[in-house]
């Protein structure tokens, strides 16, 4: 029993190497400090309740070695989120205890090691949310999206500034760990308040366009592409009242440029034509004025002559708009808040 006491307290060196870096002594034990030497005495309790368990050693020793991939699986989350650039010295202690835990499951496999294989992944967990939030930041400060939700940006700094001290260490890992996530959701906020603001202000943008492409019959003479940009912005609406305001910030801007270009090219397309039919009624106007003088001058009478149409002969049909009306989709023009 003494040797498995002694194997445990070994196994959570790690927490008091913040201790020895600083160079605090035994007789100098700060609140923090024996706050985790009363968590190594509630780890060494349990390891001698575990002993008198009804588990038998072989499901010990396989939860042992579940909690201890568990605790490789979120090693290498950490790792791959940036853990070990975002808080070097936080890094080292869970390394630490990391390897501690690794040599007391080998010395003692059929000893519940659960308490210790727990905080070692409660404290990879923590250190990927801190790198995570301060990438969340980053973000944030490029984007200059802090005034959109002030007092949530500022919280976010300064839990992300007190875990970035060594004494924000002395704890176990699922307190630190409430910390590093509650920073994160802080940046997450803002991020969310800027691109909800942005979002808003673009699909305003996306709905002028869409009205403008409405007013030159886009849905007639580019239906493919009218139902391709009226698709992002429904799209748009769709991550909008699911909590997704960037996604809806995309859609939106590319139903705008859609939509814009569509009235571009159509509106062009249009004066074109038009020009082409203002020419065409002023050579019929010459025409006419040629047919007069020539009426008056050597009138044909009133026989039908081969290649002239008829006085009241209708030549053009009319412009018929009923088809632009029933292809034109309708949206809303204000979109209801998420719950």
């Amino acid at each position: 029993m003494i040797k498995s006491k002694q194997i445990l307290t070994a196994a959570v060196i790690a927490l008091s190497f913040f201790f020895v870096a600083c160079g605090s002594t035994p007789e100098e034990k700060t609140p923090d400090a024996a706050a985790v030497e009363e968590a190594v005495n509630d780890a060494v309790d349990e390891t001698e309740g575990a002993l008198n368990s009804a588990k038998t050693p072989e499901e010990i020793e396989k939860e042992n070695n579940e909690l201890l991939k568990l605790a490789e699986e979120a090693r290498k989350d950490a790792l791959d989120a940036g853990a070990k650039d975002a808080n070097s010295f936080a890094w080292e202690i869970a390394e630490k205890e990391y390897a501690a835990a690794k040599e007391t499951v080998e010395a003692s496999k059929t000893v519940d090691h659960s308490r210790l294989l727990k905080d070692v992944i409660n404290r990879y967990n923590a250190l990927k949310a801190y790198a995570d939030a301060k990438k969340a930041k980053a973000r944030v400060d490029e984007l200059n999206f802090a005034s959109y939700d002030q007092k949530n940006y500022n919280e976010g700094c300064a839990l992300i500034d007190e875990l970035a001290k060594p004494e924000s260490n002395a704890v176990l890992g699922a307190e630190w760990g409430k910390k590093s996530n509650a920073a994160l959701e802080c940046m997450n906020s803002v991020l969310n308040a800027g691109f909800k603001e942005l979002a808003k202000a673009e699909r305003t943008e996306a709905f002028k366009a869409k009205k403008n492409a409405d007013s030159v019959k886009c849905a007639v003479s580019r239906k493919a592409d009218y139902d391709k940009y009226v698709e992002n912005f429904k799209n748009g609406d769709q991550n909008y009242v699911t909590k997704d305001p960037e996604g809806a910030l995309a859609n939106y801007k590319k139903a705008k440029e859609g939509f814009t270009v569509l009235y571009s090219e159509v509106s062009e397309a249009r004066a074109k034509a038009q020009k082409a039919i203002d020419e065409a009624k002023k050579r019929v106007a010459d025409s006419e004025g040629t047919a007069q003088w020539a009426d008056k001058e050597k009138p044909l009478g009133d026989e039908k002559i081969e290649g002239i149409e008829a006085e009241d002969a209708v030549l053009l049909e009319e412009d018929d708009f009923s088809e632009s009306e029933a292809n034109e989709v309708e949206v809303s023009e204000e979109i209801q808040e998420a719950e």
